[in-house]
């Protein structure tokens, strides 16, 4: 056993790009500062949260097989997102 726990791995990680209307922007900057965190953060536990709470989405999920990504691409898995504590 080690004498100091193992130092936990982020996630990979995979840059996207999108544009947003500049109200909705703003917003994502006003509430990263809010919570004193990332807009990256924001916007990955904002989709968390709606995959998560979708029901009709998690039923398409579960019905519709995956698609194999391209070679170097992470798929997303069955139920949309990695475990997180529920909110």
């Amino acid at each position: 056993m080690p004498f100091i726990p193992r130092q936990v791995k982020p996630p990979a990680r995979q840059a996207l790009t999108c544009k947003l209307p500049e109200e909705t922007a703003t917003l994502l900057k006003r509430y990263a500062e809010f919570l004193d965190s990332t807009q990256e953060y924001v916007v990955n536990e904002t989709l968390l949260v709606a995959f998560r709470r979708d029901r009709e989405f998690q039923a398409w999920m579960a019905a519709t097989p995956a698609v194999s990504p391209p070679k170097g691409q992470a798929s997303v898995p069955a139920g949309g997102a990695t475990e997180r504590p529920r909110s």
